[in-house]
């Protein structure tokens, strides 16, 4: 059976509540899957066999019955049964501690592949599977929705922190928000890049000098002066010595108080410490242990990808930030083509839907590596948009309390040339029959011309009718074309229809608005989710689906993704 890549959890800032959730310790050791097919094989995250420096744990699943692939965290226990990081590196040589395989997944028993099932029903299957005596072998037990107090728990005995895992989640060879860790003291992955001489009674070296990868560079991010006995000191040095450089291996060269040996940037240590200071350094680093699990180049800054996953959005319904985080991760192949290449414009609730809300233009400052910018000028000032090019960035926004996702009709590449004339379809005091009525009749006429064109509802009460224009002119002459159609439309419709701005005009009409087809305007996007009771989303219809509504068909947050995944059609199409 070939290998796979481990599902990977989100760093979150602190713990929660919620009956929808799981919790379970957060292991402090080394990641391994687990395969029983032919023979038995013990992986780490990069592919490696751990066989050889864990004999004793594969020879235990060689005595469990079946066919299986598991997934877990080896760590070494002390005396006491405490779980020491420091004793892992080692072990192979030293023999010293405990090792102990927590298992917390199961993905594959006997031929059937298990990762589409729910978590609970995964987790009920592996601890049938693992019933018996295993001394080096455990079941990784979990609660259910009380994470606040489980979290207070594994501070109160030093545990690295709690693991938050969704209930129906499958299990996904990617990092995905329905898994989320949250450590009870921060921790850092870190690479070598030097040390320096050592002062006082010390030997071998004084302190490591680490950094972290940024857009490819090794940025400097302290100096770590302890956790080591004289033991540890020697094998570091040992190691670091066969790595010596002439060249400093960081971007700006850092300043130490006594002379630098670099080493080539190849070695990877975990610290933990008190905080990051506004420079980017750790305050208080001590030294925790050498990891081989991943590669240099993909050890970057952990920050929290969610914070406070709990805080409710939507009072009346009890729909949180984490679910709205959610849905965006599991509809961000549908909804990403209308946002990538333009600059987007937030509207946040920072506070939830029953407090005011604001929209926010300028990208602001401190952003994470993935997050691209793009400069706008504007009349008066230059604005820095933010471009949601990827999953990560699209996810960074919903966390800032964006619910709703409004791109530029044009592209960061055709700032000026809409890829879209838009109608919005807004009634002001009139049956829904009439909306679809006016669609219809905009979308037959169009359909006359030959003119493709597709229809969503706004996710509040109107529709929206999307023509590609394939940024082929300019906006005066796509909102003039705007114009043109919504007057033949109206012409065709007096009664129910209005080309008149002001509401106060147009009661019991529906406005064919046609001005949000301006230079810099923005529309919400498809499968983007709206501050409405329900948390509804903008829905993508088909033609034949329009004739038959007579209701806005918006589709509701926790109800949506599957019929939204049917609707994928519409994402290729323009």
């Amino acid at each position: 059976m070939k290998a796979f890549k481990p599902m990977l959890a989100k760093l979150i800032d602190a713990p929660f509540d919620d009956k929808d959730w799981i919790f379970e310790i957060k292991w402090d050791g080394f990641r391994a899957i687990g395969i029983k097919n032919k023979s038995v094989e013990l992986l780490s995250r990069l592919n490696n066999s751990l066989n050889s420096r864990f004999k004793i744990i594969a020879k235990e699943l060689e005595t469990i019955k079946g066919e299986f692939v598991v997934d877990g965290e080896i760590i070494i226990q002390d005396e006491e049964g405490k779980a020491r990081f420091q004793l892992i590196q080692n072990y192979q040589t030293t023999q010293i501690g405990t090792p102990v395989y927590y298992i917390f997944d199961l993905l594959y028993l006997n031929g059937k592949d298990l990762r589409s099932l729910p978590l609970l029903k995964r987790k009920a299957l592996l601890k049938k599977l693992l019933i018996g005596k295993h001394p080096h072998i455990k079941y990784s037990d979990h609660i259910e929705e009380k994470g606040k107090a489980f979290f207070k728990e594994a501070v109160k005995k030093g545990l690295e922190g709690i693991m938050a895992k969704r209930k129906d989640s499958a299990y996904q060879s990617s990092r995905s928000s329905d898994w989320l860790k949250i450590k009870s003291k921060m921790r850092q992955e870190v690479v070598i890049g030097g040390y320096t001489a050592p002062r006082g009674g010390r030997s071998y070296f004084g302190a490591l000098l680490v950094g972290i990868f940024k857009k490819g560079d090794l940025e400097y991010c302290g100096h770590v002066g302890t956790g080591y006995d004289e033991k540890l000191l020697k094998s570091l040095y040992s190691e670091m010595v066969e790595l010596k450089s002439k060249e400093c291996p960081f971007k700006i060269k850092p300043k130490a108080n006594s002379p630098v040996t670099w080493v080539k940037p190849k070695l990877i240590a975990e610290v933990a410490f008190q905080e990051w200071t506004e420079e980017g350094i750790m305050r208080q680093p001590v030294f925790q242990g050498l990891r081989d699990d991943k590669k240099p180049k993909q050890v970057n800054k952990e920050e929290a990808a969610v914070s406070n996953p709990s805080k409710v959005l939507w009072p009346n319904e009890g729909i949180t930030k984490g679910d709205l985080i959610h849905y965006y991760e599991e509809i961000s192949e549908y909804i990403l083509p209308y946002l990538k290449n333009r600059p987007l414009v937030m509207h946040r609730f920072p506070n939830g839907i029953d407090k005011e809300g604001f929209y926010q233009k300028e990208a602001g400052t401190h952003l994470p590596d993935f997050v691209k910018t793009f400069a706008v000028q504007h009349e008066d000032r230059k604005i820095n948009y933010i471009v949601v090019d990827n999953v990560e960035t699209l996810l960074y926004v919903a966390n800032l309390g964006s619910i709703e996702m409004h791109p530029f009709n044009a592209t960061c590449k055709h700032l000026l040339q809409p890829d879209y004339l838009v109608f919005d379809l807004d009634p002001e005091a009139i049956d829904f029959e009439e909306v679809i009525k006016t669609a219809n009749t905009l979308h037959d006429f169009l359909d006359e011309l030959n003119v493709p064109n597709y229809c969503k509802t706004s996710g509040s009460r109107g529709l929206h009718i999307y023509v590609p224009v394939h940024a082929k002119y300019d906006y005066e002459t796509v909102r003039e074309l705007g114009r043109l159609i919504a007057s033949l439309v109206n012409e065709k419709l007096p009664k129910i229809t209005s080309l008149e701005r002001s509401p106060k005009k147009r009661q019991g009409k529906v406005y064919i608005d046609y001005l949000q087809n301006r230079e810099m305007q923005t529309v919400v996007a498809p499968y983007s989710v709206r501050p409405k009771p329900n948390a509804t989303v903008s829905t993508p219809l088909e033609w034949s689906e329009v004739k038959k509504v007579s209701t806005p068909r918006n589709l509701p947050l926790k109800q949506s993704l599957p019929a939204l995944r049917k609707k994928a059609t519409f994402s290729k199409k323009f």
